[in-house]
């Protein structure tokens, strides 16, 4: 009795309250993309002797991303933040765990690229001593999964990605072709079907190649589980590069960057550049590195805010080099 009286003279606080928690609680298939900052990866290097004294730092930059609440949209919407919807970073319907395991494998594949760079510019000893193809995501349900290691199709065995695309394009449409993969430390078999998708045969997966290789000296970076994706390639390779040379590129400055890499150094095109901006001008960077296709939005961005910071456009690790050697 004491319980209804108490909720009929209560009721309105009651439904005050129960509103205020699912405004700020409820989960709606939205992410918010807003200012980052930096990571100062100079102090996550692992290797033996390494003692650069420069007063600056090497950085990555990264874009704080947030859960759609009906509290964290219109906080977006004041700010003007980009809402963006959970499917447009979905590939065929991923869930969160398999979106956080692709991210994984693609930073840890980011970090083996980044050091054959840094060495190769360096004139550094690299072997590679084996490589496995990694299946990072789906496009069609095929029997695979993320994180599964191909270790053969159709009962050849498969080195890189262009074994199996040549083998992929010896079948028809709708055929069928016999994968052994490394799964949860098991070995399986999983028949895939061929699809016919813009004129060229696939099964409905993305592959990357990972590598196990030997340096000299020896150099690792040690990241956060939460800190993951390829954005990071250019600076772990300047970081790495830093370490295992006796050159000091940093010069007491904060540089940062962003970029993906590639072998040849290409530097790449990412994602949500004026927030990586908004993040360096908040921590004070002197430098910032960013690919030529987000360089007009970066230096929009820039300009819009008045930062105080210097903008540098560059294609290559080569180029990124010579910039903070003869600046």
């Amino acid at each position: 009795m004491k319980i209804k009286e108490f909720i009929k003279e209560n009721y309105k606080f009651i439904i005050l309250m129960i509103m205020i928690v699912l405004f700020f609680n409820i989960k709606l298939p939205y992410y918010i993309m807003a200012p980052g900052g930096t990571i100062n990866i100079t102090d996550r290097v692992v290797m033996d002797n390494y003692s650069k004294s420069s007063k600056g730092s090497l950085n990555m930059l990264y874009v704080s991303e947030y859960e759609g609440t009906p509290a964290s949209l219109l906080m977006a919407k004041l700010k003007s933040y980009d809402i963006e919807n959970n499917k447009d970073r979905q590939i065929f319907n991923e869930s969160v765990k398999e979106i956080n395991r692709r991210n994984t494998i693609m930073r840890d594949n980011s970090l083996d690229i980044a050091t054959m760079v840094a060495y190769t510019e360096a004139g550094k000893d690299i072997k590679i001593k084996s490589k496995k193809n990694v299946v990072i995501a789906r496009t069609k349900d095929n029997g695979l999964e993320v994180g599964d290691i191909i270790i053969s199709a159709d009962g050849k065995e498969s080195d890189d990605v262009s074994d199996i695309r040549k083998i992929i394009n010896t079948k028809n449409e709708n055929d069928t072709i016999k994968f052994k993969v490394l799964r949860n430390n098991k070995e399986i078999e999983v028949d895939s079907k061929i699809y016919l998708e813009d004129n060229s045969k696939v099964v409905g997966v993305i592959i990357i190649t990972e590598y196990d290789y030997d340096v000299n000296p020896k150099v690792d970076i040690k990241f956060k589980n939460s800190e993951s994706g390829a954005s990071g390639g250019l600076m772990l390779t300047l970081t790495i590069y830093n370490a295992i040379t006796d050159e000091d590129i940093i010069k007491d400055r904060k540089i940062a960057g962003t970029g993906t890499i590639s072998f040849d150094g290409t530097v790449g095109e990412i994602d949500g550049i004026k927030y990586k901006i908004m993040g360096a001008a908040k921590d004070n960077v002197d430098i910032v590195f960013v690919p030529t296709a987000n360089y007009e939005e970066a230096v929009m961005t820039k300009n819009k805010y008045k930062y105080d910071l210097d903008i540098v456009r560059v294609d290559t690790f080569k180029e990124t080099i010579e910039y903070l050697k003869n600046n």
